[in-house]
């Protein structure tokens, strides 16, 4: 009796922290995926440094960011991966910044795969949502959206805790990062291009001695 199994490229990726939520057959790959952003103003190592401090208020200035994503609200739970980006606070007279994060994971099948995060930020309120406007790896070509909550902030230094729940739609014909776009790199020795360009160059440089030759 034979047996098949599915192919690799078939198989659905799943993590502790995130799922796959389509069923294989649609024009897209449905992922949700639920994990903590730890940003971590006090102490000796933070992870979110304002690099820009008006001094007048809030509004204007930028912090830029390093934060742990971890698999629970517990800082010293599975890490799958790292906020990296910055946020400025964009209002005069509301509590909103705006956010511009890759969300690079490295747990379990997602990880070298990317989200990119832009967006409004009211970050007082008990709950917010913001775009999902990119991806690569398993990602590439992503939209979506992430609700996030508040889990702990500590009005005193800064510190917080945000759970992240994202929805996320890939292509399913954009190979959901299974090739390797190394292989197909433009600017590789081999690619056509670059030797186009050196001849261009060449005959330019031959009709250059001409037109000089010709005025001597």
């Amino acid at each position: 009796m034979t047996v098949s199994t599915p192919s690799a490229q078939a198989q659905k990726p799943s993590a502790s922290w995130a799922r796959r939520l389509d069923s294989g057959t649609g024009p897209d790959t449905i992922t949700n995926l639920q994990f903590y952003f730890h940003d971590i103003r006090s102490g000796r190592n933070p992870t979110a440094v304002q690099v820009i401090n008006p001094v007048s208020s809030f509004f204007g200035s930028v912090t830029m960011v390093d934060d742990a994503l971890t698999e629970t609200a517990d800082a010293g739970s599975k890490l799958v991966g790292r906020a990296q980006g910055i946020y400025t606070f964009s209002a005069q007279n509301e509590s909103a910044i705006v956010m511009s994060m890759g969300l690079g994971f490295t747990d379990g099948p997602y990880a070298g795969s990317t989200l990119s995060v832009m967006g409004k930020n009211m970050f007082m309120n008990p709950t917010r949502e913001l775009p999902v406007v990119g991806g690569t790896g398993l990602f590439r070509m992503a939209r979506g959206y992430a609700v996030l909550k508040t889990v702990t902030l500590n009005t005193t230094n800064g510190d917080a805790v945000v759970g992240y729940n994202v929805t996320v739609y890939t292509p399913a014909s954009s190979g959901n990062g299974q090739d390797s776009p190394v292989t197909t790199n433009a600017l590789s020795s081999s690619s056509s291009p670059p030797t186009t360009m050196m001849a261009r160059e060449r005959w330019w440089m031959v009709g250059a001695a001409i037109a000089a030759a010709a005025f001597l």
